[in-house]
């Protein structure tokens, strides 16, 4: 299967805290969540045009003084190698790359920390690390191999100096605060904890996650994890409280 560029958001004011960045969307996921929102862009990116990489590149350079940095998402970025060339040619015109995973390759994730290629990481954990409840939220099988490679990763992003957050999307079909603290247990110390509302929009017609959170149940899962992380907020419809 041939990985490529398929959504370009050309400026951006919520992907990366603080940053105006530009996004690249890559095609190719190992995992099926079903609230996915980029679903289509994994399962049917044949639907899609590919997008130029030098255009994107001749833009960045253009507006340089503007944009902070570049935003490299998905899908899983790093199902192909193909992420590997991209952040290159973006290093190339000295620009700041944050990507985005799920954090099942720790191997690649940890060169492009030890290569200095990268300056900031967004790991999505999507619920406790429990096979059978990982599986479920994941839309695939998760054994204990798959959440070891993600455990390796949560710790190589810990201590790796560099800017991060970990996120998950609540669910009400899938998470409880039960499940949210023993996640905040294994992350205790972590800089930044991020509780996302999850949204309807965009997912699959079949998939029925519930009734969203609202901002005032959001605020109960927050206070009672915490104390664990240096700083732990909401993310309620792109906004953080």
């Amino acid at each position: 299967m041939k990985y490529s560029i398929k959504g370009w958001v050309k400026n951006s004011f919520c992907d990366w805290d603080s940053k105006i960045t530009s996004v690249i969307f890559l095609t190719g996921c190992n995992l099926r969540c079903p609230f996915c929102q980029n679903w289509q862009l994994i399962q049917e990116p044949q639907n899609f045009e590919d997008i130029d990489l030098g255009v994107i590149k001749e833009y960045l350079d253009e507006n340089k003084d503007f944009i902070d940095g570049v935003v490299i998402t998905g899908g899983e970025p790093f199902v192909s190698d193909f992420i590997f060339d991209i952040i290159r040619e973006i290093k190339k015109i000295n620009m700041a790359v944050k990507v985005d995973t799920n954090g099942t390759f720790p191997d690649k994730l940890k060169f492009l920390i030890d290569s200095c290629l990268i300056d900031g990481v967004a790991m999505d954990i999507k619920n406790a690390f429990e096979p059978q409840l990982y599986s479920m939220t994941s839309g695939i099988l998760v054994d204990d191999k798959m959440l070891g490679n993600i455990l390796s990763s949560a710790k190589i992003v810990m201590n790796s100096g560099i800017d991060y957050e970990f996120r998950t999307t609540l669910v009400r079909s899938f998470h409880t605060i039960e499940n949210i603290r023993q996640i905040a247990m294994v992350l205790k110390g972590a800089k930044k904890y991020v509780l996302q509302q999850y949204r309807k929009i965009g997912v699959r017609d079949d998939f029925d996650g519930g009734i969203p959170f609202s901002r005032e149940e959001m605020e109960k899962f927050r206070q009672e994890v915490s104390n664990f992380f240096e700083k732990c907020c909401i993310r309620y419809y792109d906004r953080d409280t």
